[in-house]
């Protein structure tokens, strides 16, 4: 009996199906690695953004922000600065690129040092700020 069907056998759909895998595997492997590193680019961007903003404020007002009823040497989360920054030093605070990590800020009693915590994805939590790694802040070493 001489078959003349043209096809693909089972062992060939097979081994297409396994290479198949393999390559969404690693595909999808690679591409998580790539958006933790994009969210912690976006998270070092806001930083120098909100350091700009502090700098900012600092000319005008001669001291570095704190927030309405806020308390000095206190971290709290950098949204609570918003009615003070936002929209004559920033367009808009910060919006957290992921569910977690975030920012905190904390001034010394003097308004003249302050400093912002961010807490990354792929890499260790760090502190920025001015006059603040004699403080110990949050136990994070500088950005």
């Amino acid at each position: 009996m001489k078959s003349d069907s043209k096809g693909f056998t089972i062992v060939e759909l097979l081994i297409v199906i396994v290479v198949l895998g393999i390559l969404a595997a690693i595909t999808i492997v690679a591409f998580n690695g790539v958006q933790t590193k994009a969210r912690d680019a976006e998270r070092a961007s806001e930083v120098r953004s909100l350091q700009t903003a502090f700098e900012m404020y600092k000319t005008e007002n001669g001291v570095y922000p704190i927030h309405v009823g806020g308390n000095d040497n206190q971290g709290y989360q950098m949204t609570q600065l918003e009615a003070v920054l936002v929209p004559k030093y920033l367009a808009s605070m910060p919006q957290e690129p992921g569910s977690t990590a975030y920012y905190q800020y904390v001034r010394d009693t003097a308004g003249v040092g302050y400093g912002i915590r961010v807490q990354y994805e792929s890499k260790p939590a760090c502190h920025a700020g001015v006059n603040n790694q004699a403080k110990g802040w949050w136990s994070s070493g500088p950005c």
